[in-house]
């Protein structure tokens, strides 16, 4: 269900019956996406990986309904989160497929727990799934029919659980190594980012847990096509994905050689796309109250203000600036005055920094 086809061409991608997405656009969606806990849910994935398959103990034979009731619920409410979720809020999902399983193998069930008659007609879809029959007294037929059963819901409560460890590893892992990777606010050459990347992994080495490493999930294959959805045509890459997490994989790194990576905002902490542009760590969202203000417009004046504060022969600069610049506005100076000054206090500015000037010296020449 999860599993789907991509190509890949420069900066974006394609996937079959969702469309064209720019490259780790999907991963800026789930590093943004607001999940639930993601640790408890993986508790009850593996909870039900472990317990869903036909009882073969006493207590599983009298537990199974109010077991299997509990994961209809629990794998509804994942599907309606996956839909919500690129690429699948564009792909036709396919809803209740715990339900669909366990009717295609009713036989191996009772609706109810009543004695019916001989002329008794069980519905055609069952709501509720009470095991009859002990494992061991299962005949052939019915005895294929259970294990064709559990290697269908072994099949499915595994999908689900990659796809929570996949949910996991964006939130967890790539959001670390992105924030390495940004952490110098520019854009990285090979060596740079191959001596990170070397890095992290060296990090990573002794843990247990995949979804604790940045790796792929599932299993992938790859071919090339000639395709042409913009006139001539062109080569692509394309590979089939079991999960979410090779797709998001493969993205990633071709982020890294495009420079389409997902980095945080300094100032609203939002996530946001840098597509190849001039490097900048704010984004271009809106700024609540004010108005016609962008989070880089006051994020970078906000980096500048700081840096000034934060150094005192810049911040002595920027204060003479401003009074000789007051004093040009209001005529008593000329322009070819102000700008004279300007030049001045530039060759100021760059002597106190050498050490050429001592901070008094350049502070009182500055301001005269």
């Amino acid at each position: 269900m999860l599993g789907f086809t991509a190509y890949f061409y420069k900066t974006h991608s394609m996937i079959e019956g969702a469309g064209q997405f720019k490259t780790n656009e999907i991963l800026l969606a789930y590093l943004e996406y607001d999940f639930p806990d993601l640790r408890e849910l993986l508790d009850k994935c593996k909870s039900f990986e472990r317990r869903l398959h036909y009882p073969e103990l006493g207590d599983e034979n009298i537990e199974f309904d109010d077991l299997i009731q509990k994961a209809f619920i629990f794998y509804d409410k994942l599907d309606a989160m996956i839909e919500k979720l690129p690429p699948y809020n564009k792909l036709q999902v396919k809803r209740n497929r715990l339900y669909s399983i366990m009717n295609d193998h009713k036989e191996l069930f009772r609706n109810d727990l009543e004695n019916h008659g001989e002329n008794y007609w069980p519905p055609e879809f069952y709501d509720h799934f009470y095991t009859p029959d002990f494992y061991d007294d299962l005949d052939a037929d019915m005895y294929d029919s259970a294990l064709r059963l559990n290697r269908q819901l072994a099949a499915l409560t595994k999908e689900y659980r990659i796809f929570i460890e996949d949910c996991i590893r964006v939130k967890e892992i790539y959001a670390a190594f992105l924030e390495k990777l940004h952490a110098g606010k520019e854009y990285l050459d090979a060596k740079e980012t191959a001596d990170i990347y070397r890095f992290f992994l060296s990090e990573q080495e002794n843990r247990l847990n995949i979804y604790a490493r940045l790796e792929p999930s599932g299993t992938m294959s790859e071919t090339f096509v000639p395709l042409n959805p913009e006139g001539d045509f062109v080569m692509y890459e394309r590979y089939k994905f079991s999960t979410i997490g090779g797709f998001l994989y493969i993205d990633l790194f071709k982020g890294l050689q495009n420079h389409y990576l997902p980095r945080k905002c300094g100032l609203c902490g939002r996530y946001f796309l840098l597509e190849a542009t001039a490097y900048s760590p704010f984004c271009t969202r809106p700024v609540k109250g004010k108005r016609g203000k962008t989070c880089r417009d006051l994020g970078h004046s906000k980096t500048y203000a700081d840096k000034v504060n934060s150094d005192p022969i810049l911040l002595t600069y920027t204060k003479a600036y401003k009074q000789h610049y007051a004093r040009y506005l209001k005529k008593r100076m000329t322009q070819a005055e102000f700008r004279e000054w300007a030049d001045y206090a530039l060759v100021l500015r760059q002597k106190a920094y050498d050490k050429e000037l001592g901070f008094e010296e350049y502070e009182e020449k500055i301001r005269a």
